[in-house]
């Protein structure tokens, strides 16, 4: 108190202007000489009484006038009217800041300096608050209207998405239809095959033991029988029938693998949830892209490196995870093209030979078991990477980095939340050096 007091007595000795000191209730401390004959009173008439007393406006306005003061260190400009015994009040232009802040004991203490504004300069200061105050209301009106047409945005952004999210769980569900029917349309005639290529190696068998026998019992069969001999060339046609019927079997056993990974992508048309071996998943996938996997013209070939962990069987929506095994190592395909064609592109300029050496297109697919309540699954590729300014966007709804007409940008999109609906999470690492790495962690149950 005393050091608001000796501020005050510093500044009204020096000042011409009519000052005050008000607590934040409307109690008047201390005044100076211009401000006592400003108000018509005495400095004795005045300290103890409450401003309100001595001013027309209602004191509501006052009061929220001064704790405004007191709860600023800059000066706050108001208005207010001083009552006179005799004609109209003094219109006055105030200016109040805290020079005490409250205390537990005591109310803060404002100091006030005051302004006498004739008439005219008094409505011009209403007109411009009262200007200021319907600028205010339009903005606070503009700010409600931006947030109400933003959450229409956003449910309409909602409501895009999830009927896309529709057309393409839709159309995932006919490719998993069109695919298990073609994988029961190959599986019969495969069947068929495989099962005969036994019966047709046991004949080949007796036949050629039968053949045997001849030669031991008639060793010296006549000419006609020799001349034919030496043109079918016997001892080629055993030796070749016998690896043509080994090599139709192992072709039989590859298609009936294709069948049944052909038969696990299928599950992409289901929607509950089974216990499953995520190997199978991804394997099916692999499966199905391996035509992107090997060398063409756009690459040289992607090598796959599969460092599976013992993982137990998680309860799980397969064709769900199949997509998005599928779409995370199609990404990966892509971000490894590009690269090679960047890097060729580059080899181009500098004219040097073999350019992918010593640097082949990679993917790594780890698995292993977090916890006894996780699995993880990682699928990594050597590519170009992904820039660090977008890492926080790439799972967004519509966000993509590809062309035109090659993209959508929800592919992660519903990644994310088809792991999300499985209690999991799915995070990214990429760097331009290092390349980048899904991360998916899966409960167990």
């Amino acid at each position: 108190m005393i050091n608001a007091f000796d501020q005050f007595l510093v500044v009204a000795q020096i000042l011409p202007e009519p000052l005050l000191l008000v607590t934040s209730a409307g109690e008047i401390l201390a005044v100076n000489q211009p401000a006592a004959r400003l108000f018509s009173k005495t400095s004795k008439a005045l300290i103890g009484q409450r401003l309100t007393e001595f001013v027309t406006d209602s004191s509501d306005k006052i009061i929220d006038y001064l704790r405004a003061c007191s709860q600023s260190r800059q000066m706050i400009l108001g208005a207010l009217t001083i009552h006179q015994d005799q004609g109209e009040g003094i219109p006055c232009c105030s200016q109040g800041a805290v020079i005490q802040p409250r205390e537990a004991e005591s109310p803060a203490i404002n100091l006030l300096r005051l302004e006498k504004r004739t008439s005219n300069q008094f409505v011009l200061l209403n007109q411009k608050i009262h200007a200021l105050s319907k600028e205010i209301q339009q903005r606070q009106r503009i700010e409600v209207e931006l947030s109400q047409s933003n959450e229409t945005l956003r449910q309409t952004l909602i409501k895009l998405q999830n009927a896309l999210e529709a057309v393409q769980t839709e159309k995932m569900s006919g490719l998993g239809h069109l695919v298990a029917g073609i994988a029961h349309e190959i599986n019969n005639p495969v069947s068929f095959i495989y099962g005969n290529l036994t019966y047709a190696s046991e004949y080949y068998n007796n036949l050629l033991q039968l053949i045997h026998l001849y030669q031991q019992e008639y060793p010296n069969p006549s000419l006609v029988i020799q001349q034919e001999i030496q043109v079918l060339d016997i001892d080629f046609i055993q030796n070749d029938l016998k690896k043509l019927l080994q090599s139709m079997q192992r072709g039989s056993e590859r298609i009936s693998e294709i069948v049944k990974s052909l038969r696990n992508f299928s599950r992409l048309d289901e929607a509950t949830f089974k216990v499953v071996d995520i190997h199978e998943g991804l394997e099916a996938a692999l499966m199905i892209l391996q035509s992107r996997l090997n060398p063409s013209h756009q690459h040289s070939g992607i090598e796959v490196i599969k460092e599976y962990g013992e993982l137990p069987w998680i309860s799980c929506s397969p064709g769900q995870l199949n997509q998005v095994f599928m779409h995370l190592l199609n990404n990966a395909i892509d971000a490894l093209e590009e690269a090679e064609q960047v890097r060729w592109s580059a080899t181009d300029r500098r004219s040097s030979p073999q350019p992918m050496q010593n640097d082949p297109s990679r993917i790594w697919i780890r698995t292993d078991k977090l916890s006894d309540r996780y699995i993880r699954i990682r699928i990594k590729d050597n590519g170009s990477g992904i820039p660090t300014q977008i890492h926080h966007q790439i799972f967004n709804p519509f966000f993509t980095t590809k062309p035109v007409g090659k993209g959508t940008g929800l592919g992660l999109s519903i990644c994310y939340q088809i792991i999300e609906s499985h209690d999991g999470q799915i995070n990214v690492i990429s760097d331009r050096a290092w390349g980048t790495e899904f991360s998916i962690e899966l409960p167990i149950v």
